[in-house]
C-alpha cells in the first residue's frame, strides 16, 4: 500500500485531480511479483485501476490489487474501475479507504465482493485518508 500512496501523490497537489481525488494503485501478481502500476493523473483521464491493469496485461488474473481509494462504481467520464478490476480476474482487492462520494460510497466493495473477489478495507487508512483531506472535507461538506 505504501507505493500505492506514493504513485497516488504523483500528479502533484490536489489541483492536478480536482474534482477527483488523488488514487494510486499497485497490481501484484499471485508470484507476489509487482506487475502493474498507476495513478490518476488528472480529471477526465482514466483513473489508477485502469492504469495499472494496462500495465500488468494478463499478470492481472489471480493477483491483488493494492488501491489508496474503493474503487468507483458508476459511470461517469469513465468506466467503474470496480468492473474493471473484475473483468481482469483480480483475485483480492485491499483498500486503503473507503469512498464517500455518494456516487461509489460502498458500491465498489458490494460490486466486488458480489463477483467473488475477495476485499480488505483500512490498509494504511489514515495515510490515505490524509492525502485527499480536501476531497474528504469537499464531499462531506465541510469545504
Amino acid at each position: 500500500m505504501s507505493r500505492a500512496i506514493d504513485l497516488s501523490l504523483t500528479p502533484g497537489d490536489a489541483s492536478s485531480t480536482y474534482p477527483n481525488p488523488r488514487v494510486g494503485c499497485v497490481i501484484v501478481s499471485a508470484s507476489n511479483k509487482v506487475v502493474g502500476e498507476g495513478y490518476h493523473p488528472r480529471a477526465g483521464l482514466p483513473h489508477a485501476e485502469p492504469y495499472a491493469l494496462r500495465a500488468a496485461g494478463q499478470l492481472a488474473k489471480g493477483a491483488t490489487a493494492y488501491v489508496t481509494l474503493e474503487p468507483c462504481d458508476h459511470y461517469g467520464r469513465t468506466a467503474p474501475c470496480s468492473q474493471a478490476l473484475i473483468d481482469a480476474g483480480i483475485r483480492r482487492v485491499v483498500i486503503g479507504v473507503g469512498d464517500p462520494n455518494p456516487l461509489v460510497d460502498g458500491g465498489g466493495i458490494a460490486r466486488l465482493r458480489k463477483a467473488g473477489v475477495e476485499v480488505v478495507v483500512g490498509c494504511e487508512e489514515a495515510r490515505c485518508r490524509e492525502v485527499n483531506t480536501e476531497f474528504f472535507d469537499r464531499i462531506r461538506g465541510k469545504a
